[in-house]
């Protein structure tokens, strides 16, 4: 496993474009080269990790990489794996057999399964639990998963990205979180600031917010 730095030079205006276009409000130096590296590891098919604070915008980023991948013609699916109780959370991500769990009246397609041949996007991937884990690394190590309640193994092509707001440095010393999982992530990490770090993104935030507002009150 290794860490790879990717020193492209993008032009401002592609970068100007890029954040227009998928409604990025910021021009700080931190924001700006989030949206490069974004841009960048696109053209590549390796696991990407975003990480940063709650509410920052992460989710805006697995999108840039999709779209402009080699895979923007297949499906994107994203994930809030947080939200998602932890007895059901492999059946939503692999999928399950007719009877396999409590309420499975058919077989399910889980989210990797729906997502072949395209992205899919894992939020808060630091709430997974260490079992469904194993199961996401062998996914990206062996491109495979298992239904539950199934003995076969499903070949699948994704593109895994994923994001948190934990330190899994962190959760990795505490045992929380799988350090092989964690390298496999973090090949192409991905840091977006906080708005504090970037305060000169205020102005333009809140002509953002007030023309919206004035637009839709006819003020």
């Amino acid at each position: 496993y290794f860490s790879l730095t990717i020193l492209l030079y993008i032009p401002s205006m592609d970068i100007q474009q890029t954040k227009q276009r998928f409604g990025i409000i910021g021009n700080s130096k931190g924001l700006n080269r989030a949206v490069e590296i974004a841009v960048q590891v696109a053209s590549t098919d390796l696991s990407v990790l975003i990480t940063g604070e709650s509410g920052v915008g992460k989710e805006v980023f697995p999108k840039i990489i999709h779209n402009f991948s080699s895979r923007k013609h297949g499906k994107y699916i994203a994930v809030n794996c947080g939200a998602i109780p932890e007895g059901t959370i492999d059946s939503e991500l692999f999928g399950h057999e007719k009877g396999a769990v409590t309420g499975a009246s058919q077989k399910r397609i889980g989210r990797f399964e729906q997502a072949n041949g395209g992205t899919i996007f894992l939020d808060e991937i630091g709430d997974m639990a260490l079992p469904t884990q194993t199961k996401i690394l062998r996914a990206l190590q062996e491109g495979e998963i298992q239904r539950v309640g199934s003995e076969k193994t499903v070949k699948v092509d994704v593109r895994l990205i994923a994001a948190t707001n934990r330190d899994l440095n962190r959760a990795i010393a505490e045992g929380k979180f799988r350090s092989d999982l964690f390298y496999r992530l973090n090949v192409l990490p991905l840091s977006v600031p906080p708005l504090r770090e970037r305060k000169g993104d205020v102005p333009l935030l809140v002509m953002f917010f007030l023309q919206r507002f004035a637009k839709k009150l006819g003020k």
